[in-house]
């Protein structure tokens, strides 16, 4: 036992409850190594071991319910001592439960009659057999054991198997004990010693004995063969040897110790767990199915879906409802289990709750599911063509727009340059599209980074501490000798009102030390107490504890810091409402529960030895995570959730031998500080956001544009965007009514559209008659007039214009004295006289007549009605060319 309790602080215990079974986590014990039977739907447990305790004498029902499990403990008068590697089975009427062999702390790998007790669930008592402290009896007594095997049989029998008295001394004999009687029958012996092993009854009376670990003739010790099996029939009591057959992959299943095994309606034998049966150092341990059919004494190891259980050791186990076998407990090394596992027998999937979906899976897609897809795609087709059909009409003029966008040959140029143009585009767009869908795949696998920012404060919040007393034992509060906890500041205020008992009847943490009684003791502020960093009328700049106790018990302090919002205790012990927010969700107060029963609670937690001096500093964070959403992949205003957090850090001095001698009252003193006079917020943030990738694709876009015009050559761009080209109906017929409304001609024709004179869209020039100088002139004026109006509307930025003219208007004697002048310097004089022909001197003309001489013109084109009538009323002005 000293050497227990020297490695008890090592020890861990974990619990995986695969099964949600929320209601009972915090009540179901971490243990391995008791006896356990099945009682109608419930699984009976007694003894065992935890990382608190080798011999336990709890008695526990686990019940499967239609929708989960009930706990309870079963109360006992008279109880047994702690037990462990025992059996346990039931009377025919299932009122009395037997407790046959196993180690107690003064039984241990002792020589002596077999150990049974008997309890009644009627009366709730335990009897022990006579026989336990019956040394010189004459009647054939097995001796005790540890792990054997125990089966209940028909007719109140049952049949014992060997087992080890000591690591030295192994069994190999076979007993019957009615359990009317309490008498024992030897049996024939197995053919070599062995323990660790499983036996299970078949509905034809056969005892198939699997597994565990036989001693050869040469005093050996190695793992029973699992392709070779012993079969003791308990109808002519006799044994033999059946070969197995391996599963479908030519294997067996894997030869092991100490594992459950459980046997359906149908004769199948179901092994769970088990381990290698090595020693501490090598020891390794499963958690596989492995199925012997012992119709055909074939094996089988399916393909189990869903979570499995921990890999462990002495696990319960039972088949409650005939359909789903149910796996609890357990042990691997120092690692003990509370869980309840649940396997699917039908679909051969570990289950997390009872309503669980079960999931069917297929090799392929049935011809339903492809008939269904055939129909659904001829469907659409038929809707897509009807469609088509319906509105040709928009479709046509919808091809035509594209067409007329994206085919813009330029006037001479043959049609291989307008097709290597778009050609080219078309490979251009497909490289921004890669790029692009590389941007975005980056801005979506961005990881998350974290940004510290600091606003200096002169006050900080305090966080809440929870004081556990270890090993302290608990006096009247009158009595000196009671624990306690006193707070005060370094200004001398008193805070010892903030600090408040924990009853640790609702919870108690364990502590792996396990020192003896746990006393806990919460501090807790409201929001308006602070520390501030500079003297003054405050509540000072750090707190100190003074703890209080019986300073002749060997103990220790632990103590954890939380942040006020995230402070499981106040959940758990259900404090009074006062005025501060609970982040914790249910799940989360279970899991910290769970760890505080493992001791496995590791953050922000320290243990104080006593008669010492210890300082504590800490930071209050707020931590804003970014939530799984897609704007936060945009990188503006991200939407975070906000949890607060705390660091801290821990030192102790060394223990003061002359602590007590000096006259201090106390058990030690604890200074609590903040480490950071400042507001902190870890805010976390994309590393690479779809804005941040905006530079990168403009940039890109830029290239592949210049790339094309360095090509191709500039392409001049429209004024409309997509809205105004792509508009229809009444938009359309708006822009139009704009354009007419406000850039009205009459004779000029559409700049760009319409070409300047008739003259230049006809190809024969005999007929011809030229109008007269003024129409020609206002014409051209007018043409002028749209022109600049629509530059100004559409290309050009007038505001130079509009500057020009605010000057001239602001020097109105330059201006005055200007206007005697002629507008062009004599070198820049229009000509009054140019030549139509070489040699030919034609007539004066002033102005803008030169712009209007006749041209031979190698094209023709429309031109507008304004000029066809204007044709139309010089025709009788006709002159012949030589006369001009």
């Amino acid at each position: 036992m000293t050497f227990f309790y020297i490695l008890l602080a090592s020890f861990i215990v974990t619990a995986h409850a695969y099964v949600d079974v929320s209601n009972l986590v915090n009540t179901l014990p971490f243990m391995g190594g008791g006896a356990v039977t099945q009682r109608n739907n419930s699984l009976v447990l007694f003894g065992g071991e935890n990382a608190v305790s080798n011999y336990l004498s709890d008695l526990y029902l686990l019940t499967q319910t239609p929708s989960s499990y009930t706990w309870q403990t079963i109360p006992q008068n008279n109880p047994p001592p702690g037990n462990i590697y025992g059996q346990a089975t039931l009377s025919g009427d299932e009122d009395t439960l037997l407790l046959i062999g196993g180690m107690t702390a003064s039984t241990a790998y002792k020589y002596l009659p077999m150990q049974m007790y008997q309890y009644s669930f009627r009366n709730t008592s335990w009897l022990p057999w006579q026989g336990n402290t019956n040394l010189n009896t004459t009647l054939p007594t097995p001796p005790n054991r540890m792990r054997f095997s125990a089966t209940a049989g028909p007719n109140n029998k049952v049949y014992i198997c060997g087992g080890a008295i000591n690591m030295n001394s192994i069994l190999a004999d076979m007993w019957v004990l009615d359990s009317l009687s309490m008498t024992f029958t030897p049996l024939p012996p197995l053919n070599a010693p062995r323990y660790a092993h499983s036996a299970s009854l078949l509905s034809n009376g056969k005892l198939v004995i699997l597994g565990g670990i036989v001693i050869t003739p040469t005093n050996e010790t190695r793992l029973a063969s699992m392709n070779m099996i012993s079969i003791y029939d308990t109808t002519s009591n006799t044994w033999a040897l059946q070969a197995t057959n391996h599963d479908e992959n030519g294997l067996f299943a894997s030869p092991r110790t100490m594992h459950t095994a459980v046997v359906t309606q149908d004769d199948k034998i179901i092994l769970f767990g088990g381990d290698n049966g090595a020693g501490q150092r090598t020891k390794q341990f499963l958690n596989s199915i492995s199925i012997l059919d012992t119709k055909t004494w074939t094996w089988s190891s399916p393909s189990i879906k869903g979570i499995p259980p921990s890999r462990r050791s002495y696990a319960a186990g039972g088949i409650l409802d005939k359909k789903r076998l149910t796996v609890a407990f357990g042990s691997a090394l120092n690692t003990y289990y509370s869980d309840i596992n649940l396997l699917d027998m039908d679909e051969m999937s570990w289950l997390q709750s009872f309503s669980e979906t079960r999931e069917t899976s297929y090799a392929g897609l049935s011809s339903g599911v492809i008939a269904g897809v055939t129909i659904a795609a001829i469907v659409l087709a038929v809707i897509i063509l009807f469609l088509v059909w319906r509105f040709w009409s928009y479709v046509r003029w919808l091809i035509e727009k594209v067409h007329k966008d994206i085919w813009k040959p330029r006037t001479g140029e043959p049609v291989w340059a307008e097709t290597t143009r778009i050609v080219f585009q078309i490979f251009l767009l497909f490289v921004f599209t890669l790029f692009l869908v590389f941007v975005i795949k980056q801005s979506i696998d961005s990881p998350n980074v974290t940004q510290r920012i600091k606003k200096p404060a002169s006050s900080v919040n305090v966080p809440d501490v929870r004081f556990c007393f270890d090993g302290y034992t608990r006096y009247s509060p009158e009595d000196p000798r009671s624990t306690g906890v006193v707070c005060q500041t370094n200004t001398g205020t008193s805070c010892t009102r903030y600090i408040q008992p924990l009853n640790t009847s609702i919870f108690q943490p364990v502590f792996a030390d396990y020192l003896g009684d746990v006393t806990c003791y919460l501090f807790r502020t409201p929001y308006d107490f602070q520390l501030t960093e500079t003297s003054g009328a405050n509540n000072g700049s750090h707190l100190i504890f003074s703890f209080y106790g019986d300073q002749n018990t060997t103990g220790r302090i632990h103590v954890s810091v939380y942040p006020k919002e995230m402070n499981p205790n106040a959940n758990v012990y259900n404090l009074p409402n006062d005025n501060i927010p609970r982040y914790l969700s249910q799940s989360d107060i279970l899991n910290w529960q769970n760890k505080e029963r493992n001791d496995i609670q590791a953050t922000n937690v320290y243990t104080i030895e006593p008669f010492a001096y210890s300082a504590l500093n800490y930071d209050l964070i707020d931590r804003r995570y970014l939530q799984s959403v897609g704007w936060n992949y945009v990188g503006f205003l991200p939407l975070t959730n906000s949890t607060p957090l705390i660091t801290s850090n821990f030192r102790q001095e060394a223990v003061n031998p002359n602590y007590v001698a000096s006259g201090h009252p106390d058990l030690g003193i604890l200074a609590i500080v903040p480490n950071t006079w400042a507001i902190l917020i870890d805010r976390e943030v994309k590393m690479y956001t779809l804005l941040n990738a905006l530079g990168f694709v403009g940039g890109i876009f830029g290239l592949l544009i210049a790339v094309q015009t360095w090509l191709f050559g500039y392409r001049p761009r429209s004024p409309w965007g997509v809205v105004q080209r792509w508009s229809i109906g009444d938009m359309k017929r708006s822009l139009l009514r704009g354009l007419q409304s406000k850039f009205k001609t009459t004779d000029s024709g559409i700049p760009l559209v319409h070409p300047v004179h008739h003259r230049f869209s006809v190809s024969d020039f005999r007929n011809l008659e030229d109008e007269t100088e003024s129409q020609r002139v206002a014409r051209v004026e007018e043409r002028m007039q749209v022109l600049e109006m629509l530059f100004k509307a559409y290309y050009v930025d007038d505001e130079v214009f509009r500057s020009l003219e605010s000057a001239n208007r602001a020097s109105g004697e330059d201006k005055a004295s200007s206007s005697s002048r002629p507008l062009f310097p004599d070198s820049e004089k229009v000509s009054h006289r140019l030549p139509l022909d070489k040699g030919i001197d034609t007539p004066s003309t002033p102005g803008f007549s030169h712009m209007f001489t006749r041209q031979n013109s190698g094209s023709s084109s429309t031109y507008s009605a304004s000029q066809q009538r204007l044709h139309n009323q010089n025709q009788g002005l006709k002159m012949p060319m030589d006369s001009i």
